[in-house]
């Protein structure tokens, strides 16, 4: 069985924010409709917290509580890094449509969905 045409697309945009490991799953098992979603959740759910980044940016704006300026430019590197990151979550998300069978589209949709406090 083949993968979509667009899986190899989704696979090099998600390249970068992944692991090699992912990658080679992806390419070498992304026929099989069950281990696509089971990527796409894992994909999704690497890419729901923040990055290197973002981390970085993050600390270096806090140490640098009593330099305004420092800290507003790594505000704008952390928030460019988290708006990329989520950019790549939603193309994510809206590919699930056309990667998936139908009967996995539901399932994909509440893995990635939180869950509620205490469950």
């Amino acid at each position: 069985m083949s993968a979509p045409e667009r899986w190899a697309e989704l696979v090099e945009r998600l390249r970068p924010y992944v692991s090699p490991e992912w990658s080679e799953n992806a390419v070498e098992h992304g026929g099989q409709p069950w281990i696509r979603l089971i990527l796409m959740v894992d994909a999704h759910h690497q890419l729901s917290t923040p990055r290197v980044a973002e981390k970085v940016a993050m600390t270096m704006g806090d140490l640098a509580v009593e330099r305004p300026s420092e800290r507003e430019g790594w505000e704008t590197l952390r928030a460019a890094a988290q708006e990329k990151r989520m950019e790549v979550v939603a193309g994510l998300v809206d590919a699930a449509d056309g990667l998936l069978p139908d009967d996995l589209v539901p399932l994909f949709a509440r893995s990635i969905e939180p869950s509620p406090p205490g469950m």
